[in-house]
This record gives structure tokens, sequence and C-alpha cells, in this order.
């Protein structure tokens, strides 16, 4: 129990790292959902490496991210516990779907047929806009704890959860969207989204190392059969 606070902490910083770290690996002239068929074969020719990093970082990311879930799981009362797993989990899964995308094309980059690599590579463009639905289930878990006279979440992470599933549920429309600003896996997906949804992790990471850090003084009182200490 005197762990989880450390452990709470190590895996949530952990997933930023390496998370910014996947997408920093692909570098600045990645192709996108625009990008012709010949761009794509031609980046993945050039860029084999990264997309192999890319994908390496993202396995990190998705077992950081899945140990981070776990321990706030322990510390959401029942049913809350459970939809804010789900979400991690969708997460976790498209995450890593979208990354053996990116290295199946590092592959055998050479020999690629450019309509082939074109149809391939827009598959694991749509992470963005499917990815919503398991952030929105995250962020719901957490907004009906922030109000009431029996609220376990501070009122500015209840907000700030509110304003990342509406954010994110508007950031569905990317499905549709063919170029620019809301082209799947584009600028909203990319930066408008994952700011917000970086700002909303650290307030989850805040909150759930200094509530797990609470708990562990409860059980420590308890143990010694002294009063327990207010939370």
């Amino acid at each position: 129990m005197k762990k989880a606070p450390a452990v709470v902490l190590a895996s949530g910083v952990g997933w930023i790292v390496f998370y910014v770290a996947s997408f920093s690996a692909l570098g600045t002239s990645v192709p996108t959902i625009e990008s012709s068929g010949q761009e794509i074969v031609r980046w993945f020719s050039d860029h084999a490496t990264n997309a192999q990093v890319y994908a390496w970082t993202a396995a990190f990311a998705a077992f950081t991210l899945a140990v981070f879930g776990g321990m706030v799981t322990t510390l959401l009362p029942k049913p809350n516990r459970y939809i804010f797993l789900g979400g991690v989990l969708g997460w976790v899964i498209t995450g890593q779907v979208q990354a053996w995308f990116w290295a199946g094309l590092a592959v055998h980059p050479a020999g690629l047929d450019p309509a082939t690599a074109r149809a391939i590579f827009d598959i694991p463009q749509y992470w963005g806009p499917i990815v919503n639905g398991s952030t929105m289930t995250m962020a719901a878990a957490f907004v009906p704890l922030a109000f009431g006279r029996s609220a376990i979440v501070p009122r500015w992470l209840g907000w700030l959860s509110v304003l990342f599933f509406v954010e994110q549920a508007i950031e569905t429309v990317t499905v549709f969207g063919e170029s620019g600003f809301i082209a799947p896996g584009g600028a909203m997906n990319l930066y408008l989204g994952g700011v917000i949804g970086m700002a909303w992790v650290i307030g989850v990471l805040y909150w759930g190392f200094k509530r797990a850090g609470r708990q562990a003084e409860h059980a420590d009182a308890e143990t010694l059969g002294a009063p327990p200490i207010s939370s």
C-alpha cells in the first residue's frame, strides 16, 4: 500500500514520456491522409527506422497507461472504476493497432505499390476519431465524482473532465473529414485534442497521487491502531 503513490506517479509520468516520444520519433515530415501513395512510399523508404521507433515506444506507452489506469481504478468507486478502466483498455488497444500498421509499412517499403500503401496507411489515420470513444469514457467516469456532497474528486478536475469529454465528442467529426484541421489524424486530433487530453491526464495524475497517499496513510494508521486520518 505504501508503494501505491509512487506507482501512480511513475506509471503516469512514464506514459506521458513514452506517448510524447512515440510521436516525436516520427519527425515533422510525416505523411498525412492527404499524402499521395508515392509520397507515402517515399517517406517509409526514407524513414523506416522512425516508424519502427514509433511502434517500439508505443508498446511502452501502452504498458505504462495500462498500469496507470489500473492504479487509478483502485481509487475510484463502483461502477466508475469499471467505466474508467474500459476506456483505458480501449485506448491501449487502439494505440497498439495503429502502431503495428506503421511498423508493418516500414518492413518492405521499397516493394510497396503506391495505391496499396495509400489504402493501408489510411486505416491507422482513423485512430483519432475512433479513440475518442475511449477517452470520452475515461472522462465520463470522473464527472459525477466531482459534484455533490459525497464528491471525491476536486471540482476543478470535474470541470476539466467535462471540457475533455465535450471536446472529444466534438472531435469525432474528424471521421468525416478529408483534409485540413478536421482530417482524421490531423490537427484537431493531434494538437487540440492532444493538449486538452494531456492536461486532463496530468490532472488525474496529480489527484491520483494525492489520493493514493491519503489511502496509504489511512492504512498505516489503522495498522498502528491510531485514529484514521481524515480525507
